[in-house]
C-alpha cells in the first residue's frame, strides 16, 4: 500500500478497518528487516532479535509505504505487527505535521551529473580536512589475518569491481563546484582506489615481521588526499605460506563503519565471484548522491523545528562533566587507548529478555547504566553523553556505502530518580530523543549553542556511548579463515575522554564493552576499573527491570 506523501489513503485511511488494511504493510516491513518467512501477528519485536537499529529501519520501510515518516519508537512502543497496525492506524489518519515531512526517496539523477555537493557530515570532515590535511584521525581502517590460498589477481579484481560498484570509491573532492562557493564532490568513471600486493616469503621470518609491521604503518599514517584521490586503498600481504595480512583503509568523508561493513561483505562476495568466473552483479542501485539530494530537499525541513527542540534540551546545560582526572607521565601519548571487557556470561541474554519483557532497548539499558557510572565517579546528576547514530534512515541507505554517521546528544538529570525504573524510564525517553533527531547536524547544534570549536576535541560532552550490531560476513571459501586484527594503542585517536561502546560480536567478535580514554587524563587501571563498574550497573540494571534484585 502506498500514500501520496502528506495526504490521506481514503482505501486505507478512512475506514474501520484500517488496522487490518495495514497489518499487511507492517508485517512485511518486520519480515523483511528480521529475515523472517512469515512472522505471527502477536509475536514481540524485541523476542524476534530487534533492537534500536532495526526498529530505524523498519520505520524507514514503513515510511516509504506510507508516504509519511513513521518514527522508530512507534516500532518500539509497539512491538507486534498487529499492535503497530493499529497505532498507525491512528497516526497516520492524520496530515505529516510541517515538522515530520514525508520523506519520498530522491529520484535517481538524470542528467548524470558527476558533480554534487556535500552531505551535512562531509562538510564537517571538509572543514577539518582544510585545517590540517595531513590528520590521520579521519582514515578509517579495517585488518585480518587471512588463512588459506588466497590469489592476489583474483583479488585485485574483486576490489576493483567493488570500486565499480560503490560511487564512494571513485570520489575525491574540489574546493567549490565551477560558479559556486562550497567545496562539492566528483566521481570518476573509473575506479580511484590503490591494490598494492607484497609477498615477503623469500626472506628469513625475523625480517618478515619487521617488512609486515613497517609496510602496515607506513599505510595507516600515509595520508589521503581528498583534492586527487584515491580515498581508499587496499593492501595484501603474504606474510607466510599460506597465510596472509589484509589492510583496507578508506577515507572517513566517503565511509563509516556501515559502510565498512558493506565494503567488505562486497569483496568476499566479488572474490567468489571472480574466482569461478561469475559477473559482478553491477553499480548499486544506491547512491550517496542521492542520500545529498533527499537531505537538501526534504530532511532538511525538518532541521529548524528540531533545532528549536535540541536547543531547549540543552540550552541550560550543566557545566563540563567533572570527571576525576589523574595525569598521566608527562611523555604518555595522547592519541587514544582502550581497555576491552567481554560482557559477563548470561547478560546479552538477559538484555534480550528486558527487551521481550519490556520493550527496553540495549541503547536505553546502556545509557541508564552508564548514568549510574558518571554519577559515581563524578557526584554530577545532570549528565550529557554523546550518542554516535548510523544516520540510515530511509531504506535504500542501508545499501549506500557513504558517510552517514552523526552524533546526537542524550540528556539524563538523576534529581529525583530513588529507584533503576525511574532513571531507566528517563533513559528510555532520552534513547526516544536520539533516535528522532538522528539526522539533524551535530555541527548546527554546537553553532546554535554558541560552544566554541576545538579540533582536538567534542564539544558539549566528554564522554560518549554508541551501541553496535555486527553482521556476520559470508566467507567466499570455506578453506579461507579470517582473524580481526587489533590495532596498535599509539594508532587510537580519541576526541572524547572517554568512549565507551557496546558491541554485539559478529564478525568482530564476542560481545564486548571497550572503553576508549585519553592517556594523558587516565591511567589504565583507572580506566579498567570503571570498565567494570560499567558492566555490573548494566547487569544491576537488567536484572531490575527483568524482576531481579537491583
Amino acid at each position: 500500500m502506498t500514500a501520496i506523501p502528506g495526504s490521506r489513503s481514503p482505501a486505507v485511511m478512512d475506514t474501520p478497518d484500517a488496522a487490518v488494511a495495514l497489518l499487511d504493510t507492517t508485517s512485511t516491513a518486520l519480515r523483511d528487516v528480521l529475515d523472517l518467512h512469515r512472522i505471527d501477528p502477536e509475536a514481540n519485536f524485541f523476542s524476534l532479535g530487534g533492537n534500536s537499529l532495526l526498529a530505524v529501519r523498519v520505520a524507514g520501510r514503513l515510511s516509504h509505504a506510507l508516504g509519511q515518516r513513521i518514527p522508530a519508537t512507534a516500532v518500539l512502543n509497539h512491538p507486534t505487527a498487529r499492535g503497530l497496525a493499529r497505532h498507525l492506524a491512528e497516526l497516520v489518519s492524520e496530515p505529516a505535521s510541517p515538522a515530520s515531512p514525508a520523506p519520498p526517496s530522491a529520484p535517481a539523477d538524470a542528467t548524470g551529473t558527476d558533480r554534487f555537493p556535500l552531505s551535512a557530515a562531509q562538510r564537517r570532515v571538509w572543514l577539518l580536512h582544510e585545517v590540517d590535511p595531513e590528520r590521520l584521525d579521519h582514515l578509517v581502517t579495517v585488518s585480518f589475518e587471512v588463512t588459506g590460498e588466497l590469489d592476489p589477481v583474483v583479488a585485485r579484481t574483486a576490489w576493483h569491481r567493488v570500486a565499480e560498484r560503490h560511487e564512494a570509491l571513485r570520489t575525491r573532492f574540489e574546493p567549490s563546484a565551477p560558479g559556486g562557493e562550497e567545496p562539492c564532490q566528483v566521481v570518476e568513471s573509473e575506479p580511484l582506489t590503490e591494490f598494492t600486493f607484497l609477498d615477503t616469503v623469500r626472506f628469513p621470518e625475523a625480517v618478515r615481521v619487521r617488512i609486515v609491521d613497517e609496510r602496515v604503518a607506513l599505510l595507516r599514517r600515509t595520508p589521503l588526499s581528498l583534492r586527487t584521490g584515491p580515498l581508499s586503498r587496499i593492501a595484501l600481504l603474504r606474510t607466510a605460506p599460506s597465510r596472509y595480512r589484509l589492510e583496507l583503509i578508506v577515507h572517513h568523508i566517503v565511509c563509516d563503519g556501515w559502510s565498512l561493513a558493506l565494503l567488505w561483505q562486497d569483496f568476499l562476495d566479488a572474490y567468489r565471484r571472480v574466482a569461478v568466473g561469475e559477473p559482478g552483479p553491477g553499480p548499486s542501485p544506491h547512491r550517496f548522491r542521492d542520500h545529498v539530494r533527499w537531505e537538501r530537499r526534504t530532511e532538511s525541513a525538518r532541521w529548524p523545528a528540531q533545532a528549536d527542540r535540541v536547543t531547549r534540551r540543552f540550552a541550560d546545560r550543566p557545566e563540563e562533566l567533572p570527571l576525576p582526572i589523574a595525569p598521566a607521565p608527562v611523555d604518555e601519548h595522547d592519541d587514544g587507548d582502550d581497555v576491552s571487557l567481554p560482557l559477563p556470561a548470561g547478560l546479552g541474554t538477559a538484555l534480550a529478555r528486558a527487551g521481550a519483557e519490556g520493550g527496553h532497548t540495549r541503547l536505553t539499558l546502556a545509557l541508564a547504566a552508564l548514568a549510574v557510572l558518571l554519577h559515581r565517579i563524578s557526584g554530577s546528576e545532570d549528565l550529557v553523553i554523546a550518542v554516535p547514530m548510523a544516520g540510515r534512515v530511509r531504506p535504500e541507505d542501508e545499501g549506500t556505502v557513504g558517510l552517514f554517521v552523526n552524533t546526537a546528544l542524550a540528556r539524563i538529570r538523576l534529581a529525583g530518580a530513588r529507584d533503576v525504573p525511574t532513571l531507566v524510564a528517563r533513559a528510555r525517553d532520552e534513547a526516544a530523543e536520539v533516535l528522532d533527531c538522528q539526522t539533524y547536524p551535530f555541527d548546527q547544534l554546537v553553532s546554535r549553542l554558541g560552544v566554541p570549536r576545538d579540533g582536538t576535541r567534542m564539544p558539549l560532552a566528554r564522554v560518549s556511548l554508541a551501541v553496535q550490531d555486527f553482521a556476520e560476513a559470508r566467507l567466499p571459501d570455506p578453506d579461507l579463515g579470517f582473524t580481526w586484527v587489533e590495532h596498535d594503542p599509539a594508532e587510537r585517536q580519541s576526541k572524547l575522554d572517554l568512549a565507551f561502546s557496546l558491541t554485539s560480536g559478529g564478525a568482530a567478535g564476542q560481545p564486548t564493552l571497550t572503553v576508549t580514554y585519553r592517556p594523558s587524563l587516565f591511567r589504565r587501571r583507572t580506566v579498567g576499573a570503571w570498565a567494570e563498574q560499567y558492566l555490573i550497573a548494566l547487569e544491576n540494571v537488567t536484572r531490575a527491570v527483568t524482576g531481579g534484585a537491583s
